[in-house]
């Protein structure tokens, strides 16, 4: 139990996506006003995954020094994470719609651009992340 509280902290980003994303929808009805309020939080939540991806990993290593990564593999580890995870989110909107009767996804095309925006969203903070490793690289190599 103990071993889990420490990661608790590192879903705060997403959860906060995710607790906007339910009272813009379910209390404030935010999409009915805007219905392209989707993108820009699919677009956030996979920036989110992408970082909360990042922190474990880089927990992980520092716990364990045996896990020293390669930069590169880790980055693509947080890219392949997140892509993951927005496919498995449609998932579980597509079997939401199946079994509760709902229409979350509402075609093909909503579900291919919701899990492109979550990929982008992931893309970016690898992009973000490599530029800060980048300068991080630059400021220790002696001149």
């Amino acid at each position: 139990m103990k071993q889990i509280s420490k990661f608790v902290p590192f879903f705060m980003f997403p959860m906060t996506v995710l607790l906007a994303h339910l009272i813009a929808s379910k209390v404030l009805n935010l999409y009915i006003i805007f219905p392209n309020l989707d993108i820009p939080f699919h677009y956030v939540g996979g920036l989110s995954i992408a970082y909360a991806s990042a922190q474990i990993l880089a927990h992980l290593e520092k716990e364990n020094t045996s896990i020293a990564m390669n930069k590169m593999i880790f980055l693509v580890l947080i890219f392949s994470l997140t892509a993951t995870a927005t496919v498995f989110w449609e998932f579980v909107e597509f079997i939401g719609d199946q079994l509760l009767g709902t229409n979350i996804q509402i075609s093909l095309a909503n579900t291919m651009q919701d899990q492109l925006m979550g990929i982008l969203g992931g893309a970016t903070y690898v992009f973000i992340y490599f530029k800060q490793f980048e300068k991080v690289t630059e400021n220790r190599v002696p001149s």
